[in-house]
């Protein structure tokens, strides 16, 4: 159940990051990073994420004041890798 939810959880930030005009290219590039690392490792199925939890919780602390929206998705994903042990 938390690989999909977890999968759920990449798709929103996806969209998030679509309709995020107020990125500048290095938080966009951070993001999108993160989100094609956990979604490779999903789709191979190839266990954990390596250093995945540490960057959502970088991401966090970015984002904490300038983007609520994006940080509540990045907790909710930092949620679904703790529950799957990363």
């Amino acid at each position: 159940m938390p690989r999909e939810e977890l999968g759920r959880l990449l798709e929103e930030l996806a969209v998030q990051l679509e309709r995020a005009d107020e990125l500048d290219e290095s938080e966009r590039a951070a993001l999108e990073q993160l989100h094609h690392r956990i979604g490779a490792a999903l789709a191979s199925d190839a266990g954990s994420p390596e250093g995945s939890g540490e960057a959502v919780a970088d991401l966090i602390d970015r984002f904490e004041t300038s983007h609520p929206t994006l940080t509540m998705t990045l907790g909710r994903i930092m949620d679904a890798l703790n529950k799957l042990g990363i």
